[in-house]
């Protein structure tokens, strides 16, 4: 079966109301609205959840219509971004039943474009992430209600138990990542790039171990330019060019490295590299390949790497693709001395024995005692 790619389509209009003629689509995630309409015909907007982050200046919940935001773009956009938003909102229509069902439960897809006379991208319509995102996280004596990031999942279970999550183990960490890869080979399969797999963009359900992922509509068909990120570098991307498919690959599989060891660092290697998963026997090679291949064009994709979740092989042209060598481990600090443990007194030294004196100071003194007597002899006969 051909894969479903994004394709050009007609262009986006500058603006027309919700009432221009265009068809809305049925919405299966509960409000049918225009693909393209203006900031009035969303109704009031509340206090934003959201300022100045990323592309946004704001997200706004709206008022009349709970559970769905408008997500307001800086006024810098790029021209063509019109354009890039409503092949987006279309693309779901391309996809099989069962990926589009996926593709609304774990992204907050675009739903509308917002324009403007003379503005025709001011922002879009996207969905408020669900319920089951939020949980309550214990830091000492307080607690607070958020969502709980997938950046939770690069830790380990007695830390997720330590702000009082349920700890996800083998098996929560594993349906989790295969949420996450399923969402990647569908933006893959629709010829997108995302570029911004990390800790920060991605929501995790302990309770339903799934994965919401936002940002979606920042995704460009076969290139953008690189989303740096700390420590989501990939190695073979020149800095300064742009990131594609292969870019996403390294980074979602530097993702899923880190959530199914819970280590964040170079540790997740190792440890991807020494494990042999229960029944994902493919897992590791897949991995290893996504992120240390010399070739980045060598890659596995992303439905690579969920069918190995999945318990299915690993597929991979011959000869097998060359790799770097594992990242050094990073270098621990000394362990130090728990503060509930008293320290060991400090001993006084004890006063060193006097020294009896050798047997060449002995004759010494001897040999001068002699002398002694034999001079008062001498001094008494004399006398």
């Amino acid at each position: 079966m051909t894969e479903p790619h994004l394709v050009d389509g007609a262009g986006a209009s500058d603006g027309g109301s919700a009432g221009d003629g265009a068809a809305p689509a049925a919405e299966p995630r509960g409000w049918t609205l225009p693909p393209a309409v203006r900031v009035s015909d969303l109704g009031p907007l509340a206090d934003p959840v959201s300022e100045h982050n990323g592309q946004a200046i704001a997200v706004r919940p709206l008022t009349n219509h709970p559970g769905w935001l408008a997500k307001l773009y800086r006024p810098d956009q790029h021209p063509e971004d019109a354009h890039r938003l409503d092949l987006l909102i279309s693309a779901p229509d391309t996809l099989p039943e069962a990926d589009r069902a996926a593709l609304y439960a774990g992204t907050c897809w675009p739903a509308a474009r917002i324009h403007e006379p003379g503005s025709p991208a001011v922002g879009c319509v996207i969905p408020m992430a669900p319920e089951q995102y939020r949980s309550e996280l214990r830091r000492g004596q307080f607690s607070d209600r958020r969502f709980v990031e997938i950046d939770w999942l690069a830790k380990s279970d007695e830390s997720i138990r330590g702000v009082g999550l349920p700890p996800p183990g083998f098996a929560g960490r594993l349906a989790a990542c295969r949420r996450l890869t399923e969402l990647a080979a569908i933006l893959e399969r629709l010829g997108l790039v995302y570029s911004d797999w990390s800790f920060s963009n991605a929501f995790w359900s302990p309770g339903q171990r799934s994965v919401y992922l936002i940002d979606v509509d920042g995704c460009q068909p076969k290139k953008m330019p690189d989303l740096h990120q700390p420590n989501w570098a990939d190695p073979l991307t020149p800095p300064g060019t742009d990131a594609d498919e292969y870019t996403d690959r390294y980074r979602l599989g530097l993702l899923v490295a880190k959530c199914m060891t819970g280590h964040r660092d170079a540790g997740a290697f190792h440890t991807v590299a020494a494990s042999r998963w229960q029944n994902q026997p493919a897992v590791c090679e897949v991995l290893l390949d996504m992120l240390l291949a010399t070739d980045r064009e060598r890659r596995p994709s992303a439905a690579q790497l969920n069918q190995a979740l999945n318990g299915g092989p690993y597929l991979r042209a011959v000869p097998r693709p060359t790799r770097t060598a594992l990242p050094p481990l990073p270098v621990r600090p000394p362990v130090r001395q728990s503060p509930t443990e008293a320290p060991e007194p400090a001993r006084k030294p004890e006063p060193a024995p006097p020294e009896a004196p050798g047997p060449g100071l002995q004759a010494g003194w001897i040999l001068v005692l002699v002398l002694a007597v034999i001079l008062l002899f001498v001094i008494a006969a004399n006398h």
